[in-house]
This record gives structure tokens, sequence and C-alpha cells, in this order.
């Protein structure tokens, strides 16, 4: 692996990723890189149209997004699974996401909107921690690589709510691969909540996960029982669509909520 250009990539990561502009001292001491080196990087990536510069500081341009949205334009799982997610939308009035593993993270590659005034807001290309998000416990339970990857680093506290000890997210993830849905209560933000459940392909190996999110005020028992129910149908129903077996979807497990 070229290490120029890994480091390279650490330090755009680390503008893609920040809620602000950062000074060239600061991302140093981030990404433990010499100031030497992480100028070197920013002022090509600045030719390059991916990074902007204002008074020493440094922010990723829309060309990060615009290269990204060409790729997820590309994913075929979209065009065959949008139909599915808009009528779950409808159903259940809540935004449903479409999410893929990001290593540590997952990222939202498509979403149908709900209806009510008051719901959760997110954008396409935006991405969630897998260890406090429901998408992300999908991905943790059943995907090869994604809790080693969430485990490389500290787990991040969010909310009261977010797991951040190693022990309880595997015994998390034990739990979603019992069930075959994850819940999410407040575990990233304090008042929202979201519902998941794993879309598998052809080679019953996961490649999505589909979810509901909504604010926590309508996440009542009796209404999340009903939630469970639909994103799992959905779920299956978007897994036939991409020619999963139905012994994959089948051992999806039981509906029950696990909070």
């Amino acid at each position: 692996m070229d290490k120029t250009i890994v480091k390279g990539m650490s330090v755009l990561e680390a503008l893609i990723a920040a809620p602000e502009p950062m000074g060239v001292s600061e991302l140093a001491r981030q990404l433990g890189l010499t100031k030497s080196n992480i100028h070197r990087y920013l002022q090509t990536f600045v030719g390059l149209g991916y990074v902007s510069s204002m008074d020493g500081r440094y922010s990723a341009t829309l060309k990060v997004w615009q290269q990204g949205s060409k790729i997820i334009e590309r994913l075929d799982i979209r065009r065959s699974i949008r139909p599915i997610m808009d009528r779950l939308a409808r159903a259940t009035l809540e935004t449903v996401h479409l999410a893929i593993s990001a290593g540590p993270d997952v990222i939202y590659v498509d979403k149908s909107e709900g209806v009510h005034s008051v719901r959760a807001f997110s954008e396409i290309g935006e991405r969630a921690p897998t260890h406090c998000s429901a998408t992300g416990k999908i991905f943790l339970a059943y995907h090869p690589t994604a809790m080693q990857e969430t485990l490389a680093k500290s787990l991040r506290y969010y909310t009261p709510r977010t797991i951040v000890d190693p022990d309880a997210l595997i015994a998390a993830a034990e739990e979603v691969r019992a069930s075959g849905i994850a819940i999410n209560r407040g575990e990233w933000e304090v008042a929202v909540g979201g519902i998941a459940a794993p879309v598998w392909g052809p080679d019953d190996q996961i490649i999505a996960a589909m979810g509901l999110t909504l604010p926590l005020v309508r996440f009542t028992e009796d209404g999340a029982a009903t939630l469970i129910a639909q994103i799992r149908a959905a779920a299956a129903e978007a897994s036939r669509s991409l020619g999963a077996s139905t012994r994959q979807i089948a051992e999806e497990g039981p509906a029950r909520l696990v909070a």
C-alpha cells in the first residue's frame, strides 16, 4: 500500500468529516503528520479542486460529493429497491434509508422522505457511525469486517445511550443476529430513533441495510411492533428482488424488539 496516498487521503477524509474548516496545525495534531506534509497534501487537493482555502483554513469542496454521487448513481441496487422504499415510506409516513458499509461507518446511498412535519433530517451521502445507528448495527451483526474496523478505534460517545463498551457492542450485535432487526433509541442523536433490517444479495452476503428513522416521541412500544414488521417485510422483498435465497431471508429470525 502506497503510504503517501494513504496519508494524503487521510487529510481529505478528515476535512470531509470536519463540521468546520480546519487549519494545518489542527490537521497535523489530529492525524499525527508533519505540518510540511499536511501543507503539501492540501496544496495538491486545492489544485485539483477537492479542497478550498480561506484565511489559512481548509475545507472539502462539493467536488468530493460530485464524484461520489456518480458512483452512487451507478449502484444497481438503488433502482431495484427504491420502489420498495417508497412504498414503505408511504405506509409508515417515516423516512426510509438505504445504507452501505464503509468500515466504521455506514453511508446513506438513497432515501425516501417521510411526510411528517416533525421528522429526522438526513442527506444522501451522509455517514453514520456503525456502533450507534440502526443501519450500522446491522453491518456489525452480519458484515465480516465491520465489527473489527469499528473496534479498531475507540467508540465515540454521542449521547448517554451510546454504547461505548466493546463487550456490550458485541453483545448487541449478537442480539441483532438473533432477531434480524436492529434498534437505535437515541444513541446517536438524543431525540431520534431508528429500526433497520438487512438486505441480502444473490450470494447470501449482506449488501445493504434498510432503515426507518423517526423522532423518539413517535417511537412507542405499540408502534414499534408494527414498524418492525413493516421494515422486515420491505427488506425481505428487497432481498428477493436482488436474488437472495429464501433460506437466508428466513434465517433472519423472529420478529421481536431489540432495545
